[in-house]
């Protein structure tokens, strides 16, 4: 079983952008990796819900596959 050595509660510590994060959930040995995709100005997003203008009503998965599953082999 892999374990993660990155703990996201630390993230702030961090000086530079990352971009890629790797996550792991409860007793689960699939690694699941995150790509940094996007940087948004604070007037560009909703403060509480996170979506953009064009984003509105959309679930994450949505706004995912709509604007960055493009390029996903798994999607195909």
């Amino acid at each position: 079983m892999t374990t993660s050595d990155f703990d996201p509660g630390l993230i702030e510590q961090y000086k530079e952008v990352k971009y890629l994060l790797h996550f792991q959930w409860g007793l689960s040995s699939t690694v699941y990796r995150y790509a940094l995709v996007e940087a948004i100005k604070p007037n560009e997003i909703h403060p509480r819900t996170k979506q953009k203008k064009d984003e509105k009503n959309l679930t994450q998965k949505e706004i995912w596959k709509n604007k960055y599953a493009k390029n996903n082999s798994l999607f195909k």
